[in-house]
């Protein structure tokens, strides 16, 4: 027997101890590498290779005992206060929806049926997904980086083949299951998406960067064409973050200033195209304009945050707010509207700031809560993964409140966790628990070699400083 089998079987015998079999790999691979240290240094010292496997093995003890010490310590993590966080979300969106039937108009019958579909159907297949994710392997993403993007081209193409127009887009309905689904909600999943591959990519270094870049500006125009200006923000954000984070530590190369200097340009660049040139040609300048004189055009593009304004101005801190006198503030009343893109300004306007600002501060705290956790996880691709979903959330939740304060730029996609869209709370919870899943098993998570993407490729190639793209 050699020494590699001997400390292979002194690690199988600890790991039958745990009871926790995903840690196995993690811990076994430990062991192995501290008994051939131990080994080593016992060489180093005089002693024979037979010799100095046997001290490495009796220094390390009687393996049932260590497996069974290691059993105690190796536990997933539930993380039970940002798992009651994202319950106490769920439930209270759960009970304003509820409060929100009152405002359907009698004899409605077809909004008041859609609306217990909601209660009844998507909270919980909403739930379902939540768990079902939480228990799921978030390493999937990392082994199989090409199956969600692939899933995601796939349902555009059906959209663009089958898909129902709605306000300029193509949403795909599957009827038997009472599905609609839009574009801004399949747009919350490209971050995701793009991180599979993005740590892929890590291995080759400055290609590897410079192809992350490229892939990020392809889903980005992507985004434009086939879904909404909302998903490219969201996306250009989840992204950059990743990107700069990646640069910070050096994942991809140990010089990083001038990838961040070069990815800075980039974001500009593509934000400045998308902005002018993107396919469905958002008159930003005549928009922006209505950020700050909204009277300038109530009947155009001021329509939507003159009302917002005249809601919010007139909310007070408790309670319904005060009369509104020359302006019907609409939006605020019609529940379609309620539950999906102006959910805060009602909740402002008919209960106070302080239920507003209460939900606002929850999710606050789970943000700040969850990046305190990924920030501390001990693989590049638990950070990767949990990074990405956290800056997604963040992106959304900024874009609904400036929305809902009448700096409505672009049409938000929605409040995780307590807005309906009904695709949009089944992806948001989806998205939860992948995150609270690297968070209960990041910790024996470990990074692994993987083969790089284009790694036989003579199409793209960097050597001496240059960039070389050959088209033979």
């Amino acid at each position: 027997m050699n020494v590699s089998d001997a400390f292979h079987r002194y690690a199988e015998k600890v790991c039958e101890q745990i009871r926790w079999k995903k840690a196995h790999p993690a811990v076994a691979q430990e062991i192995e590498d501290h008994l051939t240290d131990q080994k080593n240094a016992y060489l180093a010292a005089g002693d024979s290779e037979s010799i100095a496997e046997e001290k490495a093995l009796l220094q390390m003890g009687d393996p049932v005992s260590v497996g069974a010490a290691l059993d105690q310590t190796h536990k997933p993590a539930p993380q039970w206060g940002m798992i009651g966080l994202v319950l106490l979300l769920f439930v209270l969106g759960g009970i304003i929806q509820t409060l929100l039937l009152k405002t359907i108009p009698a004899g409605d019958d077809a909004f008041a049926a859609r609306s217990a579909q909601v209660l009844f159907v998507f909270l919980p297949l909403s739930l379902a997904a939540f768990v079902g994710m939480y228990f799921l392997d978030f390493s999937f993403f990392g082994k199989h980086p090409y199956v969600l993007p692939l899933c995601l081209l796939l349902f555009d193409v059906i959209a663009r083949m089958f898909g129902l127009d709605y306000g300029g887009q193509k949403w795909l309905s599957i009827g038997l299951l009472g599905l609609n689904i839009s574009p801004s909600a399949i747009s919350m999943l490209f971050p995701l998406a793009f991180c599979g591959l993005f740590y892929r990519l890590r291995k080759q270094g400055r290609k590897g960067y410079l192809l992350s870049g490229l892939l990020a500006a392809v889903f980005c125009l992507f985004l434009s064409y086939c879904h909404t200006f909302s998903g490219v923000l969201t996306f250009v954000f989840s992204a950059g973050v990743l990107m700069l984070v990646a640069s910070k530590k050096k994942w991809f190369d140990k010089q990083r200033n001038m990838f961040l200097l070069l990815f800075l340009l980039a974001v500009v660049c593509l934000i400045v195209l998308l902005m002018f040139y993107a396919p469905f040609r958002y008159q930003f300048a005549f928009r922006a304009r209505t950020i700050f004189l909204p009277s300038s055009d109530v009947a155009g593009d001021g329509y939507v945050p003159a009302q917002l304004r005249a809601a919010i101005s007139h909310s007070v801190f408790l309670g319904k707010g005060k009369d509104i006198v020359g302006i019907s503030p609409i939006l605020i009343e019609i529940p379609g509207m309620l539950r999906s893109d102006y959910l805060l300004t009602y909740l402002t306007y008919h209960y106070g700031w302080a239920v507003s600002g209460g939900l606002v501060l929850l999710l606050a705290v789970f943000l700040g809560l969850g990046f305190r956790k990924a920030l501390k996880q001990k693989s590049i691709f638990g950070q990767i993964v949990s990074l990405t979903i956290l800056c997604t959330f963040t992106a959304e939740i900024l874009l609904y409140i400036l929305a809902n304060l009448g700096l409505w730029l672009i049409a938000p996609i929605a409040l995780p966790f307590l807005s309906y869209g009904t695709m949009q709370l089944l992806f948001n919870m989806a998205l939860a628990g992948v995150l609270l899943s690297v968070f209960r098993t990041g910790e024996v998570y470990r990074d692994t070699a993987p083969h790089p993407i284009f790694s036989d490729s003579k199409f793209i190639q960097w050597a001496d400083g240059k960039l070389t793209i050959s088209f033979k």
